[in-house]
């Protein structure tokens, strides 16, 4: 995020981002700070990639996220049989 002086400034540029998230369609699913690495956490639903990587555009261009890494989330229950298969292939 953006360097904020004050917890005001940090509200406001939180504001904006959760607004072009929400002008875009976005759920805030979790958002959180990964200590370890230094750097915040989000998982956020979209209804197509479109709305995704659109949000991250206007996000980055406007300088108030960098992103680390983004791209689609699969929970366990979806992932594991696909990786199970995968194994078994091999």
């Amino acid at each position: 995020m953006q360097a904020a002086e004050t917890s005001e400034e940090g509200d406001a540029l939180l504001a904006e981002i959760f607004g072009i998230l929400a002008a875009n369609g976005g759920e805030s699913v979790l958002a959180g700070q990964d200590f370890a690495r230094g750097i915040s956490v989000a998982i956020t639903k979209y209804e197509d990639s479109a709305a995704a990587v659109k949000t991250q555009i206007e996000i980055g261009a406007k300088g108030l996220l960098e992103f680390v890494s983004a791209g689609p989330f699969v929970a366990l229950d979806e992932w594991w049989p696909i990786a199970s298969a995968a194994i078994n292939d091999n």
